[in-house]
């Protein structure tokens, strides 16, 4: 099936700026042809959708999440349930980041396989939501952090757990290198380097790639020299760090809203809570700025904050980014940190067809793209009231 969109401006992802009163031609699940309106002509019997007053993008990519976790769930009290209602708490979550405009998700770490199963009932259309890419049940050491991880110690160990997760359909793994800002361990080392280096090899090897969490000092180090891929969240990154990883070419996936948003640090949150909260957001203040300034490549997460994914852009906006340059950081740089720039992140021919469209202008006000109105992944409707 042919379908025409008439965009009224286009923003496709790469960083060019923004076309006016372009055109995208849909094949299937595909983007056939993207031009102006001269260059794209609508086929005799295509399908054709008017968005000649929206502003149209690609689709959000949000780049570390968990669907088994919500927002407000309590930080000690998140994985009580058994793992069916564990995985039917999915389905409102999926269903909150569509509707948003998010056509790919990142989940890289559960409790579970069962990330398995939910990433094969949106695929089979059983429930609406993102793509997926599941990284199956966390890595910690035993004494280490990681409410959605399990225990294991030595190179052994390790590679056997890993061994598991891609038996289980993993599409990547998820080590947890240190603590949290919480519980002021967010710089603890829990790993030594040869269990780090071990996971990176042992993934590497089967082609899938690393995400640990690490918010700083020698684990994040450790991590980054051993071939990490991407490093999540990094809230006590130094300009030292930054350096590290410009030359090793990691990733950082920022995720803002579990330390910048105004609902963290309500009254009643404990001293240790707040004093390593505090401490974290006024890093993230001081050094981001100066990392996405330096060439460093980076991207961002919400972290289970399920439909509020925008959040991540307005910071980045406060951070310093203009509202393109936020918009880029979720698309097409998100598409790289994933591994996926070759099928989405950018609306080019040849492209899944991963299309979302605001009623205005969000170069002006990232924010706008909280009122996002139309939503197509690979080529399918998805923001009808069917969902």
């Amino acid at each position: 099936m042919l379908t025409v969109i008439r965009c009224g401006t286009l923003i496709d992802g790469t960083g060019r700026p923004p076309v006016p009163q372009a055109r995208i031609l849909v094949e299937g699940d595909r983007i056939a042809a993207v031009g102006d309106a001269g260059r794209v002509e609508a086929p005799p019997g295509a399908a054709v959708i008017d968005l000649s007053g929206s502003t149209v993008l690609p689709g959000l990519i949000d780049s570390h999440t968990h669907l088994m976790l919500g927002f407000g769930d309590d930080l000690e009290e998140r994985y009580p349930q058994p793992e069916l209602y564990q995985m039917l708490k999915c389905v409102p979550h999926l269903r909150a980041d569509i509707r948003a405009g998010i056509t790919t998700i990142r989940n890289p770490s559960e409790r579970s396989f069962r990330a398995a199963a939910v990433r094969h009932a949106v695929e089979q259309g059983l429930i609406p939501g993102p793509r997926i890419l599941a990284g199956m049940r966390g890595i910690r050491a035993t004494h280490g952090w990681g409410q959605n991880a399990f225990g294991f110690d030595g190179v052994e160990s390790l590679r056997k757990a890993i061994r598991d997760n891609v038996e289980a359909g993993a599409d990547l793994i998820k080590i947890y290198a240190t603590g949290e800002n919480f519980r002021n361990t967010a710089t603890v080392a829990y790993f030594a380097r040869d269990e780090i280096q071990a996971c990176v090899d042992e993934a590497h090897r089967v082609g899938l790639r690393v995400a640990a969490h690490a918010h700083g000092g020698p684990a994040l180090r450790d991590c980054v020299e051993a071939g990490v891929d991407t490093i999540e969240h990094g809230a006590r990154l130094t300009e030292a760090d930054i350096d590290l990883f410009l030359k090793h070419g990691t990733t950082l996936v920022a995720t803002f809203n579990p330390y910048l948003h105004d609902s963290i640090l309500v009254p009643g949150r404990p001293p240790e809570f707040v004093e390593g909260v505090t401490r974290a957001q006024e890093n993230m203040r001081r050094i981001f700025p100066i990392a996405f300034r330096s060439g460093m490549k980076f991207t961002v997460g919400s972290d289970s904050r399920h439909g509020n994914f925008v959040f991540e852009l307005e910071t980045l906006v406060v951070l310093g980014l203009t509202p393109l340059e936020a918009i880029s950081a979720c698309t097409r740089q998100a598409a790289e940190a994933l591994g996926i720039a070759d099928r989405t992140g950018t609306i080019e021919a040849g492209k899944w067809a991963d299309i979302i469209a605001a009623p205005e202008d969000p170069t002006r006000d990232v924010s706008r793209l909280r009122r996002v109105h139309f939503v197509m992944k690979a080529g399918v409707r998805q923001d009808l009231s069917s969902i």
